[in-house]
């Protein structure tokens, strides 16, 4: 029997071209949804194309954020929509937050700052949510700045009753280090391809902060929860449990502030991936349960599977393939080849559909080679410190202000959208 020379002869070698294989049909997947989705999305603007906006009540959570508050009101105000108003939560902070918020409310009628001690974003976004005037609510993130057409682009969406919530294409805007171009590169893919192809199946498992909507009766009812470290995760996903679907819309961009250092995106992520188990644990009752729906069926399995799971089987492939390597073994040769291609694809599709410059490419090996390790261990300690019951707090990250791409940091942030 002839061996062909270019297929794996070792066990290790054909595990790992297994797993190349599997991660390239993952890929295929993942794209062939992103691409069915784009043409989707055409047709839902189509739709609802010549009906009237909802009005739309954006929602601000503030904790000491006097560096870019005045950006994110500006952008807020400065959106084409005829019924706007504007809720700025400061949530005890100890700077000139209040300050600077409480100058707009002076100088246009459609802000309204209230303030309140210190609690937590979800318990801010209640008490914002008693406070809404029109039917449709956009939580905004205090360190981001909306694109243009961003409101209008995500109300429109509730002129279908089905509707319960929209996810907004969240982009990174920051000072330009290798730290911030890699979480660029990461916010694309995670935008582009798994958000699209989550929508897609129904299955879309977060509605993020910066650059989320929703139905304001749906919000006053549900409410944010302070069970979970991710507020956002865990209202997105009681909101699919209630039956109402949740869509992603590539056209509302929002600009946020990354962390500029090690230990404040260390810190980000570990917030995010404890709030991650939390919600897992919260609704593990739904998982494979027929009651669940889609949300059982897909959603949590998905996140569970993709996000928790298959978080360290990245690194674990490269150590495989780097001690087949060192072993002078030509077995790593196809896998490696079938991994790298499927990264190079989910990336140039992802930067395609979100109409930017395919430079960031460039990025992919720094970014196998860093944010690959860097997510299992963040995904080790994490389930360390579930498993072991200790509790981990919101950390505060330090702001300089949001920077648009060759711009130095201002208060008078002037942002396009991208798509």
């Amino acid at each position: 029997m002839t061996v062909i020379p270019a297929l794996p002869s070792t066990l290790l070698g054909q595990v790992m071209l297994i797993i190349g294989s599997l991660l390239l049909l993952k890929a295929v997947l993942t794209i062939t949804l992103s691409l069915v989705h784009r043409a989707r999305q055409r047709q839902r603007l189509l739709s609802v194309a010549g009906q009237r906006l909802p009005g739309v009540s954006a929602m601000i959570a503030a904790y000491n954020e006097e560096v870019g508050i005045a950006d994110t009101i500006r952008s807020v105000l400065a959106q084409d929509i005829p019924e706007l108003q504007v809720i700025v939560v400061d949530d005890g902070s100890t700077d000139d937050t209040a300050r600077i918020a409480e100058e707009f409310a002076q100088a246009d009628p459609r802000v309204l700052v209230l303030r309140k001690p210190n609690g937590g974003k979800a318990s801010a976004l209640n008490l914002a949510s008693q406070h809404l005037r029109y039917p449709v609510a956009v939580s905004v993130d205090a360190d981001s700045a909306l694109a243009p057409g961003t409101l209008a682009t995500l109300a429109q969406h509730f002129n279908d009753p089905r509707v319960g919530a929209v996810a907004g294409d969240v982009r990174v805007a920051g000072p330009v280090t290798s730290l911030t171009q890699m979480q660029s590169l990461e916010y694309t893919i995670g935008q582009h391809m798994e958000r699209r192809s989550q929508d897609m199946l129904g299955a879309l498992s977060v509605v993020p902060g910066a650059a989320g909507a929703f139905r304001s009766d749906l919000l006053r009812r549900l409410q944010y929860s302070s069970d979970t470290l991710t507020e956002d995760m865990d209202l997105t996903i009681a909101i699919a449990q209630a039956g109402y679907q949740v869509r992603f819309e590539p056209n509302a961009v929002s600009y946020t502030e990354p962390p500029i250092a090690m230990k404040s995106l260390w810190r980000q992520r570990m917030r995010w991936m404890y709030g991650t188990f939390q919600v897992m644990a919260k609704y593990r009752h739904l998982i494979m349960n027929a009651r669940g729906g889609r949300l059982g069926w897909l959603t949590l399995p998905y996140v569970l599977v993709y996000g928790l799971v298959l978080g360290g089987a990245g690194p674990a492939f490269d150590l495989a393939a780097l001690a087949l390597i060192l072993g002078n073994s030509s077995n790593v040769l196809l896998p490696l080849i079938l991994n790298v291609s499927a990264d190079l694809l989910v990336a140039g599709v992802a930067l395609i559909l979100g109409r930017q410059s395919l430079r960031p490419l460039l990025l992919t090996p720094t970014q196998r080679l860093f944010q690959r390790p860097f997510a299992m261990l963040v995904i080790a300690m994490t389930c360390a410190a579930f498993l072991s019951r200790r509790r981990i707090h919101w950390n505060k990250l330090p702001r300089v202000g949001i920077q648009m791409p060759n711009s130095s940091p201002t208060h008078s942030v002037s942002v396009q959208a991208g798509d």
